[in-house]
C-alpha cells in the first residue's frame, strides 16, 4: 500500500458520516503507512516522508489524535486559509487567514479563532513547533 504512494493525506472529521473508531482509525492508516514506509526505506537506504494535511477548525482536530499522530508524521501541513469567507454567516467576510484575533472578526465563538490561536492549540494538544508547516492564502 504505501510503497509507491505520493500525496498528503488528510482527514476531516466530522465527514459526512462520523463514527467515533475514525477518530483511532485514521491513527492506524497512518502508523500503517509509516511502518510501511521504513520497511521500504531500510531496503533502499533512504527515509520517505509522511506529510499529512490537518485542518484549523477545532470542531475538526479536537477528533484526531494529534499526540499520536505527531510522532508517525514527519510533519503536518496546517491548513491555516479560509478561515473566513464567503460562507461566513455574517459579513464582511473578514480576513482569509487572520494572524491575530480582531474585535472586529464577525465571526461568533467558537468559530472566532486566528492563526495565533489554532497553532498555540496545536501546540497544547502535543504536536512539536518543528512538525507545523503554515499554510497560508495567496
Amino acid at each position: 500500500a504505501a510503497p509507491g504512494f505520493e500525496g498528503d493525506p488528510e482527514r476531516s472529521l466530522p465527514a459526512n458520516i462520523y463514527r467515533p473508531e475514525d477518530t483511532q482509525n485514521f491513527t492506524a492508516l497512518l502508523a500503517e503507512f509509516r511502518r510501511q514506509l521504513d520497511e521500504v526505506g531500510k531496503e533502499k537506504n533512504t527515509h520517505y516522508l509522511l506529510t499529512i494535511a490537518v485542518p484549523a477548525g477545532a470542531d475538526k482536530y479536537d477528533k484526531m489524535e494529534l499526540d499520536k499522530i505527531a510522532p508517525i508524521v514527519d510533519w503536518m501541513n496546517l491548513m491555516a486559509y479560509d478561515i473566513h469567507g464567503a460562507w461566513d454567516a455574517k459579513g464582511p467576510t473578514d480576513f482569509q487567514a487572520p494572524l491575530y484575533s480582531s474585535p472586529d472578526d464577525p465571526a461568533n465563538a467558537p468559530f472566532k479563532i486566528s492563526v495565533d490561536s489554532v497553532v498555540k492549540d496545536y501546540l497544547s494538544k502535543g504536536v512539536p513547533a518543528k512538525k507545523l508547516v503554515l499554510g497560508v492564502p495567496f
